[in-house]
């Protein structure tokens, strides 16, 4: 005789058919106004838990007149705003070659269905050029 409820148990999130995600761009590029490279978003029906996050900018040339390079990775809910969460940035005062602002985090940030992660870049000097570095490393899985 059987009485109450049947246990159901849900397998944890990396054995719901996990799959690694992978994303970066390397670049060099000159003065430019803001330019997205590199973006995830999490499909229907999955989630996602983001592992490693990176953003780098050098001067590979100095700038004859310098201005802010920046390397910028924001989220955007589904549904919801815009938000900066990681950013390295390279101002006037930093321009000789090869100065660089590289910041990494390793994270467990849980991304839903129709979140999105997006990287840009942006310079707002004159002349000269720099490298942007940029990666991401997340696991999806069934939601």
């Amino acid at each position: 005789m059987r009485t109450g409820q049947p246990i159901i148990s849900r397998p944890a999130w990396y054995d719901r058919n996990p799959v690694q995600k992978v994303g970066n761009y390397i670049g060099t590029h000159g003065p430019h106004s803001t330019v997205e490279r590199l973006s995830y978003t999490v499909p229907a029906g999955k989630k996602a838990m983001v592992e490693i996050l990176l953003v780098m900018v050098r001067r590979q040339t100095a700038a004859a007149t310098p201005g802010i390079a920046q390397c910028i990775c924001q989220l955007t809910p589904s549904g919801g705003s815009i938000t900066s969460i990681l950013y390295a940035l390279l101002r006037a005062e930093f321009n000789a070659a090869k100065d660089v602002m590289l910041l990494s985090i390793g994270t467990s940030m849980t991304l839903l269905p129709g979140d999105k992660l997006s990287f840009s870049t942006s310079d707002g000097s004159t002349n000269g050029a720099c490298d942007y570095e940029m990666m991401y490393k997340a696991t999806e899985f069934d939601a």
